[in-house]
């Protein structure tokens, strides 16, 4: 009867080092979390960067990127825009065959210098693009990114 217990302890004790293990922590969900607060933009890297188009003259508003996460395996979508804009972000992810699609919907305020981000979805061998909306007293842009899979 003491073997069974001190059998018991010891697997307890090792599923409780498994679980706070590195390999555990990586596992951890990184979905709608914002990728600066996280630490995962630290790796991040652009993975397709387009343009914003202000509706009806084609002229170029501001950038929209695609961000990639190596260490967290996450997208995330960033623009950079007039810090007078409000708007809407979007980090779409779609698997390979077209179903299934994901989408994490960010809106953000005036302010932080025409810089804004949204949160992250987990992406790892799947395929994702960013959208956003930049809103300016009368006029509008918008913007997407080409598709990144990996």
């Amino acid at each position: 009867m003491r073997i069974r217990a001190a059998v018991a302890g010891v697997a307890a004790t090792g599923a409780l080092l498994a679980m706070m293990s590195p390999a555990a922590h990586a596992a951890r969900s990184y979905d709608k979390q914002d990728p600066y607060k996280s630490g995962c933009a630290a790796s991040g890297i652009v993975s397709k960067q387009s343009t914003l188009v202000q509706k009806g003259s084609n002229k170029k508003y501001g950038t929209i990127k695609l961000m990639w996460s190596r260490k967290c395996k996450t997208n995330w979508t960033e623009i950079w825009v007039s810090p007078l804009d409000t708007g809407l972000i979007r980090v779409i992810l779609a698997k390979p065959n077209g179903n299934g699609n994901r989408v994490v919907h960010f809106n953000y305020g005036k302010g932080n210098g025409g810089h804004h981000w949204g949160d992250m979805i987990e992406g790892a061998n799947i395929c994702a693009w960013g959208y956003a909306v930049a809103k300016h007293t009368k006029s509008w842009a918008n913007g997407k990114t080409a598709q990144a899979c990996g």
